[in-house]
């Protein structure tokens, strides 16, 4: 979702700006470590971030790495160094996820953030999800950010910290946004910032839903997702976009995913998402979500926001 600011992914060595400092800091200032699901996490409040009230901003952190375990089935990567910045305000601000040599993520978090502040955000989760997936070229840079967007309301629902209504409202009222407009080419081709995020999330929802009616609900973008995860080790890999659709492939059983990159990454597709929305009975009315229990993809929307069966903590 992105409602403000804009959560970011560096891409490449020339896309780092303060990674020196970054890298820096998580190394010589001291830390708190946390473990969840197979994963560390190391945080850094940068220069002793004063005014922030710590023990609220790690069991923050810990809830949104309870979130992406939960949809990855472990904590994406080992280890990652946290970056926790103290800013004016009272919100969570702007993060950045870096995979240059080893995991990190910078994050601004406001003074006077309060619990219901933290309660709200979904930056700190966007950015954990970027964790898990290897870095592509940047003209794809859809496929991580379109996948961020995608799966992090779905894993705050899984876990328990989303009404399933909330995941279905943004997807209602934003995914339009990603629709192709005049002049614009393919998703590799079109670097707009509703192209990337929901375009990319469009992506992933049609994958989603595809893969579970081909496989009759057997499989899912969650299994291409955590196979892609466990595959390339997080986003200190690099792959080609092609390999990143391959193995999520062959984790389903199915070729959804290389042949919607096909169809939607060289040319613009125009989506029909009133019908999608339609067949997985899905509608707002009055601003209320409503959900059509009797629509035929209706148990499909049910899982995907339906806690998975077991959370697993397989050996790296």
């Amino acid at each position: 979702m992105l409602v403000g600011g804009v959560a970011s992914l560096a891409q490449s060595s020339g896309d780092y700006g303060e990674a020196p400092g970054l890298y820096a800091a998580l190394a010589k200032q001291p830390h708190t470590r946390l473990q969840v699901a197979g994963g560390t996490i190391d945080v850094v409040f940068a220069d002793g971030a004063p005014g922030l009230d710590r023990a609220r901003v790690l069991a923050w952190i810990r809830k949104s790495a309870v979130a992406v375990s939960t949809y990855f089935g472990r904590f994406p990567v080992s280890h990652v160094g946290l970056l926790v910045i103290a800013d004016d305000g009272a919100s969570v601000g702007a993060g950045t996820t870096y995979g240059f040599g080893a995991s990190a993520i910078r994050i601004h978090v406001g003074r006077e953030a309060d619990e219901a502040a933290f309660e709200r955000d979904w930056i700190l989760v966007h950015e954990m999800t970027h964790l898990a997936l290897p870095r592509v070229p940047r003209n794809s840079l859809w496929v991580q950010e379109g996948n961020a967007t995608y799966v992090e309301p779905i894993a705050r629902a899984q876990a328990g910290q989303l009404q399933p209504a909330d995941v279905w409202r943004w997807c209602l009222e934003d995914m339009a946004k990603g629709e192709p407009q005049p002049g614009d080419r393919g998703l590799d081709r079109t670097a707009t910032h509703g192209r990337i995020y929901w375009g990319g999330a469009m992506f992933w929802l049609l994958a989603d839903v595809q893969i579970r009616e081909q496989t009759h609900g057997r499989k899912s973008v969650q299994d291409a997702l955590r196979a892609i995860n466990r595959q390339s080790g997080g986003n200190t890999a690099e792959w080609s976009v092609n390999r990143v659709m391959t193995v999520g492939d062959e984790a389903t059983g199915v070729h959804v995913l290389t042949s919607l990159y096909a169809q939607m990454g060289p040319a613009p597709v125009q989506v029909d998402l009133d019908k999608l929305f339609s067949k997985l009975g899905l509608a707002e009315r009055d601003g209320v979500v409503a959900f059509d229990e009797t629509a035929p993809l209706a148990s499909v929307r049910r899982q995907i926001t339906a806690p998975p069966v077991q959370l697993t903590t397989q050996p790296r």
